[in-house]
């Protein structure tokens, strides 16, 4: 063999070793730790505040479409997601009413209203706290440990979310059990990603954020 193919042969093996992925599957006792230290974690945040960067890759384009906003949580169920750049828009729920504002129209539904505003509801709150969907008996979870986090690959089972995505996953940090971005990956193959960034916690928030524009 000559030298150039011992070049390419390392550089095969170079490439190959440093390819494989950072996760490993976890077992059942650590996947039953990570549930817990999430909802410890999920218990403790009171409130939340926080800004987000949400990049969506689309199948029939090359650049991303990227949105930033502010976004606010208090539990049990409300939450207010504020989009500020590109466009304005507010979707917040009250934990009874969901409200969309475009800054021209502005709507109001029951969160109950529908099956699908119902899950949409819910994968919103758990996208965010981990809470009742990390075991949610309407997806099944896959666990695996990374170096600095985790990775929850939740698959759903229910129709009306089945329709929408294929997948989400939730990253979580391994330091503070926190969801730190969710990515959503649609039926047609495309992609959203939300990063969460500035995490300010048992803060005091007022109630009438998540019911008015």
């Amino acid at each position: 063999m000559n030298k150039s193919m011992y070049i390419v042969y390392g550089w095969l093996f170079f490439v190959t070793l440093y390819a494989q992925p950072s996760y490993r599957v976890a077992t059942e006792s650590q996947k039953k730790e990570i549930i817990e230290k999430i909802t410890q974690a999920s218990n403790a945040m009171k409130t939340m505040q926080c800004v987000f960067t949400q990049e969506k890759e689309l199948s029939f384009m090359n650049d991303k479409v990227v949105w930033e906003g502010k976004m606010f949580y208090k539990q049990p169920n409300k939450i207010r997601w504020e989009y500020t750049k590109p466009i304005a828009f507010i979707f917040a729920m009250d934990g009874k009413n969901i409200l969309m504002d475009t800054g021209n129209n502005q709507t109001t539904v029951r969160a109950n209203s529908s099956k699908l505003f119902s899950s949409m509801s819910d994968i919103i709150i758990g996208g965010v706290s981990g809470a009742g969907l990390i075991d949610s008996p309407d997806f099944t979870a896959q666990f695996v440990v990374g170096n600095n986090d985790y990775r929850i690959t939740l698959t759903p089972l229910k129709k009306e979310v089945k329709d929408l995505y294929d997948q989400i996953q939730l990253f979580v940090n391994k330091s503070d059990s926190r969801i730190q971005h969710v990515e959503l990956v649609e039926k047609g193959g495309d992609k959203t990603l939300i990063l969460l960034k500035n995490m300010q916690t048992n803060t005091t928030i007022n109630d009438e954020i998540f019911s008015r524009k």
